[in-house]
C-alpha cells in the first residue's frame, strides 16, 4: 500500500498543477468553472493517498476518515461537472440561486458524509457506525477495505444524479446547438465525460460496493487520462496562452520547492 499512497500523491500533485493551469489561464466562468472540477478530482485522490498511508501503520480510525474523505470529494465533483456543464462551451454564468442550491448541496453532502465525525466532536460518539456513509475502514488479504453505512444510499443518489445530470446537459446542449464549433466542443465533451466515469463508477463505486476493493487504486490513476483530455480540450477551445500559464507555474513551483526545502532542513 506504500506503492498505492505514493502513486496518488503523485497523480494528485499533477492534478493539482492542471487546476491551476486551467485556472490562471483564464479568466472566463467555464475554465474557472472546469479548474474547480479539476482541484475536486485532485483533492479525491490525494484522500485516497492519505487512507493509504495510514493504513500502513495500522490507524484506522484516521483512515476510516479519509474514506470518507475519499466519497465526500467524489460527491463534490460530481457537484462541481454538474456546474461546469452548466457554463459549457459559452462560459454562461448560472443565476445565483442555482449557485446557491448548488452551495447548500455541498454543505449537505458534507454533513452526511462526515455526520460519525461531526458528532465525535460534539461528544457524541455514541452514534451507531451503521447509520453513516461509511461506518469503519480494516485491513483484509493486505488490502484496505471499508464497510458501507446506512446513509450510503443517500450518497448514490447525489453522486449518480449530478452526474446523470451532467450528461443530459451537455448532450441537450449538443442538440440545440446551431454553431457547428460549439456543437463539435459539446459532444467531444460529452464522450470525454462518459468515457472517463465508466472506469471510475466501475472501480471506484461499484466494486467496493461488491466488495471488491483491490482495484480501486486504479480508478484512481485512471483519472490522471480524462482529466487531461478534458484540460487540453479546455485549453484549445479558450485559446489560452500556454506559454504565460507555464511561467506562471513554474514560479509558484519554485516558492512551493523554497518552502519545502526550508522544513527539510
Amino acid at each position: 500500500m506504500g506503492v498505492n499512497s505514493t502513486t496518488s500523491f503523485f497523480v494528485a500533485t499533477i492534478l493539482f498543477c492542471l487546476a491551476i493551469i486551467i485556472s490562471l489561464g483564464s479568466k472566463k466562468h467555464s475554465p474557472r468553472a472546469c479548474s474547480l472540477w479539476v482541484l475536486g478530482v485532485g483533492l479525491w485522490v490525494s484522500s485516497a493517498g492519505f487512507a493509504y498511508l495510514f493504513s500502513i501503520v495500522n490507524q484506522m480510525d484516521i483512515v476510516a476518515f479519509w474514506v470518507r474523505g475519499c466519497y465526500f470529494w467524489g460527491a463534490f465533483i460530481g457537484i462541481s461537472a454538474f456546474y461546469f456543464s452548466l457554463t459549457y462551451p459559452n462560459n454562461y454564468k448560472p443565476p445565483v440561486f442555482v449557485r446557491t442550491a448548488l452551495i447548500l448541496v455541498f454543505f449537505l453532502t458534507m454533513a452526511l458524509t462526515y455526520m460519525k465525525d461531526i458528532f465525535n466532536l460534539l461528544g457524541r460518539g455514541d452514534i451507531v457506525p451503521s447509520q453513516t456513509v461509511i461506518a469503519d475502514a480494516f485491513i483484509s488479504n493486505g488490502y484496505l477495505h471499508w464497510t458501507f453505512g446506512s446513509l450510503y444510499i443517500f450518497w448514490d443518489l447525489i453522486f449518480f444524479g449530478f452526474w446523470s445530470a451532467t450528461l443530459a446537459v451537455l448532450w441537450q446542449k449538443y442538440k440545440q446547438q446551431t454553431e457547428v464549433n460549439l456543437r463539435r466542443q459539446c459532444l467531444y465533451m460529452f464522450w470525454a465525460i462518459t468515457s472517463g466515469i465508466v472506469p471510475g463508477i466501475l472501480l471506484n463505486t461499484i466494486f467496493p460496493w461488491v466488495g471488491i476493493f483491490q482495484l480501486f487504486w486504479v480508478g484512481l490513476m485512471a483519472s490522471l487520462v480524462w482529466v487531461s483530455i478534458m484540460t487540453y480540450s479546455i485549453i484549445k477551445d479558450n485559446q489560452m496562452s500556454l506559454l504565460v500559464v507555464t511561467n506562471e507555474l513554474l514560479v509558484i513551483a519554485l516558492i512551493l520547492l523554497m518552502f519545502i526545502g526550508m522544513f527539510a532542513y
